[in-house]
């Protein structure tokens, strides 16, 4: 239950709200005598329209879908963002939300990490834990600034270096440059019998990825301000991999979780026998730079050794020493 109150009149009420989506009102603000009745099944919501979908045989597809030229303003003024996955996902409720959820119950799931279950009905009751395994090490990964402090102007970077190196936490991982988002679409993660990591491209046939579009308006979120390209903690030792991924990471607060898809402005589905050129340029090795180009990430395997109960977390490519 949420309270409302009018700030002209003083008139005060109440309603329903979703803790998926914030405050979004088109899917989180129910009047309480309609919620009791939806969900005795005497009552159905108007749906939102459906979400504005494409399907793509090949990056041309993609490129075409983007360039019309309301999109276009949007990459132009930096205000067009991307996620791609290899899948679609979906979470279950007990109690689905009246007007995003379809037929079977499910809502799309485009959450961040920290706010993921794997359990079949999703519950608030669950609270997340996001683990900061960096901050007890940050003397380590930054020897040259002797005044850290968690709480200081330099806390984001200790989240996004933990983000993409470590644990998941409640940012959620964006791409700025599409590039990006198609190979997330188009690689799978995998583990080696040996314990180390991989990304292997899907197969011609096999494709199920999925680009989400976003067009975040409440709060915006645009490149000159979540675009990482520098960091004003690590400097002895530069995290090569992000600056690589062409990413941002907006924070994601525990009352709107899901609050993402309510800024979709596309959702590109990738055909299963999408074209995928074998000139493509962002591979594995290039998104996940050993070593010998990451020095945060060479410094990260070699703490590991000595903190294995902390840094369990950072994976190991089976190129990283490479």
């Amino acid at each position: 239950m949420r309270s409302w109150c009018d700030p002209f009149s003083g008139n005060t009420w109440e309603s329903v709200s979703d803790r998926m989506y914030g405050n979004k009102q088109f899917s989180s603000s129910f009047k309480t005598e309609d919620f009791i009745k939806y969900i005795t099944g005497q009552h159905k919501f108007p749906s939102l329209p459906p979400f504005i979908s494409y399907e793509a045989r090949s990056i041309e597809d993609i490129h075409e879908i983007l360039a019309d030229t309301r999109r276009a303003s949007y990459i132009s003024d930096g205000s067009l963002t991307y996620r791609g996955q290899p899948k679609e996902y979906h979470l279950k409720r007990k109690i689905p939300n009246p007007v995003r959820a379809d037929s079977k119950g499910l809502e799309i799931s485009v959450l961040a990490g920290a706010y993921r279950q794997a359990n079949e009905f999703y519950s608030f009751a669950l609270q997340p834990k996001e683990q900061r395994s960096f901050q007890d090490i940050l003397g380590e990964l930054e020897p040259n600034q002797p005044d850290l402090g968690f709480a200081s102007i330099s806390a984001y970077d200790i989240m996004r270096t933990e983000q993409h190196y470590a644990t998941q936490t409640s940012g959620l991982d964006l791409a700025f440059e599409l590039d990006t988002a198609i190979f997330f679409a188009t690689h799978q993660f995998r583990w080696r019998a040996s314990g180390k990591a991989y990304y292997e491209r899907v197969k011609h046939g096999e494709h199920s990825g999925i680009i989400y579009c976003f067009r975040f308006r409440d709060p915006p979120v645009k490149r000159s301000q979540y675009y990482i390209k520098e960091f004003d903690l690590f400097k002895t030792y530069p995290p090569t991999r992000i600056i690589r991924q062409d990413c941002g990471l907006p924070l994601i607060g525990e009352y709107e979780r899901n609050i993402a898809i309510t800024d979709i402005d596309c959702i590109i589905r990738l055909h299963h026998e999408f074209e995928m050129p074998k000139t493509f340029k962002k591979s594995p090795e290039y998104m996940f730079p050993s070593i010998r180009e990451d020095k945060f990430y060479e410094k990260l395997l070699t703490l590991k050794q000595q903190h294995q109960d902390l840094l369990t977390d950072v994976v190991e490519y089976e190129w990283a020493r490479t």
